[in-house]
């Protein structure tokens, strides 16, 4: 389930004074009753003095029902989507409290609606902002919508607690879990796996071996193979070995025209098994350099390689047959 949202709630990036509640804090109710037990004492002995600190104290509350609003009013909001994931896994989102006043802001306290998690606390320097990041459980693809927060404060003495409530205006494109232990990329027919070259034997038995593309490094791969221009796209942190197949078969493989991952033939499959199992081939021939393609329904995503065409890819298996309300970026 979606975390639920509260749609009453305004989404002004902006904390006026009335939409900022406030009530007495249990030590707040405490003091109140000690303030009532003052003033019976001051009245039944005739005390001065008595009536002196029970005044004295009365003045403290009521200014301390004033900062306490103060603290929290007026503040402006923002809210900055994070990056797409995938179902089972968590989205982020970055709350930004921006103040823009002369007066710095204390202990304020950001909880998410229907969340047990501890709420976070913030301090806003004068004209400063501070950004606070909240964690949401994606359990679905499609659009993930933020969930509601509650902003409030004690500060400065604790008697009394101010608050309000904010729905940010930010969401995250769930792409669909990636299948576990999927079977390797379908190629066309009258294709076969590329067999792993050996550096010694720059000919097959056919001619002379084409450049067929990339994939990842496997212990035992010369390192006179090594594609260093995708390893420097992927700044090191992955290595790549090139593959060489026939020439003859070069020209009507699978390398050149890349592969078309087709959601109509995994029809034995259940929808949402599709889905998952097309995102894990995207992810798998990416990684392995393989240009692939999509066609979903009427969509079709032609064959090319790079970022851009793996998120095109899962953004459109991300937004396969959910309403048009909830497709709309």
């Amino acid at each position: 389930m979606r975390p639920r949202t509260i749609r009453w709630l305004p989404a002004r990036p902006w904390l006026g004074a009335q939409r900022v509640h406030i009530r007495p804090s249990r030590a707040g109710l405490a003091f109140a009753a000690l303030l009532l037990a003052l003033w019976i004492a001051a009245v039944n002995y005739r005390l001065g003095l008595g009536y002196a600190l029970t005044y004295f104290a009365a003045a403290c509350a009521i200014a301390d029902m004033l900062f306490t609003s103060r603290n929290l009013a007026g503040l402006a909001l923002a809210a900055t989507p994070g990056q797409p994931v995938f179902a089972a896994s968590q989205a982020t989102f970055t709350l930004r409290l921006i103040n823009r006043s002369a007066r710095p802001r204390h202990a304020i306290r950001l909880a998410m609606h229907g969340s047990a998690a501890a709420p976070s606390l913030a301090d806003i320097a004068a004209h400063g902002e501070t950004a606070v990041s909240i964690v949401v459980a994606a359990r679905q693809r499609g659009w993930l919508d933020a969930p509601s927060v509650r902003l409030s404060g004690s500060f400065p003495l604790g008697l009394f607690i101010a608050w309000c409530h904010w729905q940010p205006d930010a969401r995250v494109l769930v792409y669909p879990q990636s299948e576990h232990d999927a079977p390797p990329l379908p190629l066309p027919a009258g294709t076969e796996q590329p067999a792993k070259q050996t550096p010694q034997q720059p000919r097959s038995s056919g001619g002379i071996l084409e450049l067929a593309g990339v994939r990842a490094y496997q212990p035992g791969d010369s390192l006179h193979r090594l594609a260093w221009r995708q390893i420097a796209r992927h700044d090191g942190e992955h290595l790549f070995s090139k593959q060489f197949q026939p020439a003859a078969d070069a020209q009507t493989g699978a390398a050149r025209g890349g592969i078309l991952l087709d959601h109509a033939a995994l029809h034995a499959l259940a929808p949402e098994a599709r889905l998952s199992r097309l995102a894990a081939w995207v992810l798998q021939a990416e990684r392995t350099g393989q240009p692939y393609g999509l066609r979903l329904g009427a969509l079709t995503v032609a064959p090319a390689l790079g970022a851009t065409q793996r998120d095109a890819c899962l953004r459109a298996l991300a937004l396969h047959d959910l309403p048009p309300s909830k497709e709309s970026a």
